[in-house]
């Protein structure tokens, strides 16, 4: 955001960008819009777009890119292998997340699908602070059960607790003591719980579920699909972030983190969706 001032002390506030491009909306009369919803069974996801005005069914690549990252997308290689692109891209997540290595998945679903069929078998138990819907598929397709162990505040709407996407430390003590080490493939934490209403995780539970972790020696798996957000909400709220950089504080959550994954379309607002899977320097077990 520019702030434009004036000679007699008035504030203009611009956004930093030029808008090149612009798509055309269709705006339907109020009785098109109805049938088309009650023939798509008052599901949205059967709705035809151009019955729609203001589509707000995801965040997922729905965004605006900019000039760059357009100009990017032209100039990028798309050898079948060796291509330099995939090195940049690389180096990136290195510098950025601190990840050794990387692979790139087309779209965060398919990073999920890759980490469903590695780690998860029949009967496994999967503790999280909460899941997503194609978590939950693909995970239970692999024959895995979600344990989703929020804390008591992260589904009361009065509540004003700052980090309702915390993992309650002690539900997952009691869920490991109750299933098992040899049935808990993994534990996964989501920046931020997309399903609570994008409810964040504090720096200091990602600490105390890493502890758990390493206790018992379960990989820790980030998912990271609003980890910018989640960096942003930290750094208002939790005691001792509020000098650091956002940039610091993302290195710092993913350094607690085995494996990361995370569909680009949202933190990085690209189309296509190059999603990743990376995984640290470290062995899994």
């Amino acid at each position: 955001m520019i702030v434009v001032k004036s000679s007699s002390g008035g504030r203009l506030y611009v956004d930093g960008y030029r808008v090149r491009i612009v798509e055309k909306l269709n705006l339907p009369p109020v009785e098109e819009r109805l049938r088309a919803i009650r023939e798509a069974g008052w599901n949205t996801f059967l709705l035809k777009n151009e019955d729609v005005f203001l589509d707000m069914l995801t965040d997922s690549g729905v965004n605006a890119m900019s000039d760059k990252q357009l100009a990017a997308m032209i100039s990028a290689q798309d050898s079948y292998a060796g291509s330099t692109t995939f090195y940049e891209f690389a180096s990136a997540v290195k510098e950025v997340l601190g990840y050794e290595y990387v692979m790139p998945t087309h779209q965060g679903r398919g990073a999920e699908h890759i980490i469903a069929k590695t780690f998860i078998e029949e009967g496994s138990a999967i503790p999280m602070n909460y899941c997503f819907t194609t978590t939950k598929v693909h995970f239970e397709l692999a024959g895995g059960k979600i344990l989703e162990l929020y804390i008591d505040e992260a589904l009361n709407a009065r509540s004003k607790h700052p980090f309702k996407g915390n993992t309650d430390v002690e539900k997952l003590r009691r869920a490991i003591k109750e299933y098992g080490r040899e049935r808990i493939p993994l534990v996964r934490m989501e920046a931020t719980t997309n399903l609570l209403g994008g409810q964040p995780f504090s720096m200091e539970n990602l600490r105390a579920v890493k502890e758990v972790c390493e206790e018992h020696g379960i990989p820790l798996v980030l998912d990271g699909r609003m980890l910018d957000w989640n960096a942003y909400l930290i750094k208002r709220r939790e005691s001792g972030y509020s000098t650091k950089s956002l940039a610091g504080i993302v290195r710092e959550m993913c350094s607690l983190a085995d494996i990361f994954y995370a569909s680009t379309r949202k933190i990085a607002c690209v189309r296509g969706d190059p999603s990743q899977l990376t995984i640290g320097s470290t062995s899994i077990g």
